[in-house]
């Protein structure tokens, strides 16, 4: 019997359309709209057989429900007795804007660069669940790197490509997941390695693979006042704008512009919308000393962003492994350190690889070492 298409058959329980001016009825997780896109040369890597947009519910920075985008790749080769694995992809920094999606352009990459390494995990047998984070092409302002809000979207991703392949693809997919990711994806990989064991207990995390990552950020921060001086760090305006954007979003009570000179806001402001692409050229010639009006330790703003862009020392439910770069001046080395040394002080099982000859993410060697690190994990269900 052939199995129905996503464009011919809508399962109970899955709706179609949002109802307009309402929050989303449902749970996490629930799939609201599915496509099949594998015929969009842009959508499908050479190492998938099928893709599929997906717009799923996820939570916000307050708690409510919205409808998140994402996708799931499906590898050409059969499952084996359990099923195929999942691999839950966190893409590194995109953009806040709606126009900054990567899930449904995996396959627009002309060096075939990104199928040499995204694709190894179909090859090896797991299905890609890709989320855009809440707010990217979905409702609302993107929240960069809240943590809480990105991995239950990478959790509730993972809940919706177990649906969209069971009913749609009618092939065995396990419970079992790993979460993977660079810099923002490493941040949010981590989030949902923490969470996982409480939101969403009915999945198995196996592992956590994150490079590059973002921690102890508002120590940096702290530094931060009118005329700091340029410094080293590549698109360092960018990510300050990004970071303030969305900590507006998450904490409105805030007053983030209290802090910012005229430039600074409207560069916060922009921020809402420019893919990474594109705020490069437009901060050009700006220092972050040109942006701020006052010290951001002054009054309430350093401790809600040292709260907001946290990474957890403990509590994680499954092994993880960092990569990182010695010579990174984003993610700097020594913090990743601390972090790894605090992470072991509490009883997590890490594994911490550095390489001294990169920078800010990784070669394709260095990724795929993570792939095989994933499948060597015992912990995968047997």
């Amino acid at each position: 019997m052939s199995i129905p298409t996503i464009d011919s058959w809508t399962p109970p329980g899955i709706r179609t359309t949002a109802p307009a001016q309402a929050a989303p009825a449902g749970k996490p997780g629930d799939v609201v709209r599915s496509t099949e896109i594998t015929d969009r040369p842009e959508a499908r890597m050479a190492s998938a057989a099928r893709v599929f947009d997906v717009t799923y519910l996820s939570a916000d920075s307050h708690g409510n429900l919205v409808e998140v985008k994402g996708s799931v790749s499906v590898p050409k080769k059969n499952p084996g007795p359990g099923g195929w694995r999942i691999m839950a992809w966190d893409h590194s920094t995109m953009g806040l804007g709606d126009d900054c999606r990567i899930t449904d352009t995996l396959g627009k990459d002309p060096r075939g660069s990104r199928d040499k390494w995204l694709g190894q995990w179909l090859r090896d047998n797991y299905v890609i669940a890709a989320t855009e984070y809440q707010g990217i092409g979905g409702p609302g302002v993107h929240a960069y790197l809240d943590g809480p809000v990105a991995g239950k979207n990478t959790l509730d991703m993972v809940r919706a490509a177990r649906t969209v392949v069971t009913r749609y693809v009618g092939t065995p997919i396990s419970n079992a997941f790993v979460s993977y990711g660079g810099s923002q994806g490493g941040h949010a990989s981590l989030w949902s390695n923490h969470l996982a064991g409480s939101y969403a207990p009915e999945l198995k995390n196996a592992a956590t693979i994150a490079h590059s990552v973002p921690t102890g950020l508002a120590d940096y921060f702290a530094a931060i006042r009118p005329g700091f001086p340029n410094v080293v760090i590549p698109d360092y305006v960018t990510y300050f704008s990004y970071v303030l954007a969305g900590l507006k979003v998450a904490r409105p009570d805030i007053d983030v512009d209290a802090y910012l000179t005229p430039t600074g806001r409207k560069v916060v402001k922009d921020a809402e919308r420019l893919c990474y692409a594109e705020s490069g050229p437009a901060t050009k010639g700006l220092t972050v000393g040109r942006l701020v009006s006052k010290p951001l330790t002054d009054g309430p703003l350093l401790p809600a962003l040292r709260q907001y862009a946290r990474v957890p020392t403990s509590g994680y439910g499954a092994p993880i492994l960092i990569q990182q770069g010695y010579l990174d001046v984003v993610s700097f080395t020594p913090l990743s350190e601390q972090f790894v040394s605090q992470l072991r002080a509490n009883g997590v099982d890490v594994t911490y690889r550095t390489y001294p000859d990169q920078r800010h993410g990784l070669s394709t060697a260095q990724v795929l070492q993570s792939v095989t690190w994933s499948n060597s994990r015992r912990t995968w269900p047997r």
